[in-house]
């Protein structure tokens, strides 16, 4: 599973294709962060290229993504998707609305 969103990069291209490289998730407190890592395209990915782009996205209040059988990726990618109310005049999350690959 993956995310379809463009976001342009520091090298000049938009990264299109997205999916989770590292996950660090604190129960207690409540929080995650979620490391994502951006290609060109799906066929970048299975060609074995490096991502052109890394971004960590940290997501508050959230429901534990995972039973006891382990953590459900699929939730996490619906949970990046989903819009947010911006604190302070910030900006949407950076994969609001992206769609599934």
């Amino acid at each position: 599973m993956a995310l379809n969103q463009s976001i342009p990069t520091d090298f000049g291209v938009a990264a299109t294709y997205w999916h989770i490289l590292a996950l660090q998730v604190n129960r207690v407190q409540q929080t995650m962060q979620v490391t994502m890592a951006g290609y060109i395209d799906a066929a970048a990915r299975q060609a074995g290229f490096r991502p052109v782009a890394v971004t960590t996205v940290s997501l508050e209040a959230f429901d534990y993504p995972g039973d006891g059988a382990g953590i459900r990726y699929d939730a996490i990618y619906e949970r990046l998707k989903r819009p947010s109310v911006p604190d302070g005049g910030g900006s949407e999350p950076p994969f609001a609305n992206s769609t599934d690959v």
